[in-house]
């Protein structure tokens, strides 16, 4: 693979980033598009796609015609849960699931990558971008990221076919083991809005995914948007002092 050379509005994302985690407090406002355009001497542009980024990332949330502010984020979050599945929980409520594959691409890893999946800078991993459905309402916008040395040769059909957690295991070889959750509250995007059919700046439950395997490699990092006025996310809290074989996690 040619060398890395991250790009303009990645670099962006980046110093934003560094500005919100040291600088900023949770619902402190971010300067405009044209006042961030002239701090950074980038196009708006550019700015409007790290501004994107870093809303999908969970740093920052909108508000039409307020303008944009920081997130209450969880730097150190708590494991809520021992498992999750999307299909069990809504057959579980009574709906009927299903998924839509948008897309399956390979691309090199940008520099929050390579903090949340411990791998190098540029190594090539797969966005997996996925729409989940019940009752024919779209119910959540899934982005996942997977490390392609670990799922070589990944393709949307063989996806399509199985599970992603069926498909690790029975084509790869990998046993998950456990996966870390952090939820957060945040408003959806226009993009996302306009495939969960509902307006541009609608309450969501956003939900970030790390699941490592018995070798304690990250395979996955999973960033949701969930609707708010649809989506109920279970939490089971079980008692530490009494032993409880849990099932395995399920895709």
């Amino acid at each position: 693979m040619a060398k890395y050379e991250q790009p303009l509005h990645e670099q962006l994302v980046d110093l934003l980033r560094e500005k919100i985690t040291h600088g900023l407090q949770p619902h402190d406002r971010l300067p405009s598009e044209r006042e961030l355009s002239k701090q950074y001497q980038v196009s708006r542009n550019t700015v409007r796609m790290a501004l994107d980024e870093l809303e999908m990332m969970g740093y920052i949330y909108r508000q039409h015609g307020r303008g944009t502010f920081v997130a209450n984020r969880l730097a150190n979050p708590t494991d809520l849960t021992t498992t999750y599945s999307f299909s069990d929980q809504m057959r579980a409520m009574g709906r009927v699931p299903h998924t839509d594959i948008v897309y399956l691409k390979l691309m090199e890893a940008p520099k929050f990558l390579v903090e949340k999946m411990h791998v190098p800078l540029g190594a090539p991993v797969y966005k997996l971008k996925r729409i989940r459905w019940a009752d024919d309402v779209a119910m959540m916008v899934e982005r996942t990221f997977l490390p392609a040395a670990v799922f070589p040769q990944l393709t949307t059909a063989r996806l399509t076919n199985h599970s992603l957690y069926h498909l690790m295991q029975t084509d790869y070889n990998v046993a998950i083991q456990r996966a870390n959750e952090a939820f957060y509250a945040g408003i959806i995007s226009a993009k996302d809005a306009h495939r969960l059919g509902v307006p541009s700046g609608s309450p969501g439950l956003n939900v970030q995914r790390t699941t490592y395997d018995t070798q304690d490699r990250v395979v996955e990092y999973t960033l949701s948007v969930s609707r708010g006025d649809q989506f109920v996310y279970q939490v089971h809290h079980v008692n530490p002092g009494i032993a409880v074989r849990h099932p395995a996690i399920n895709d």
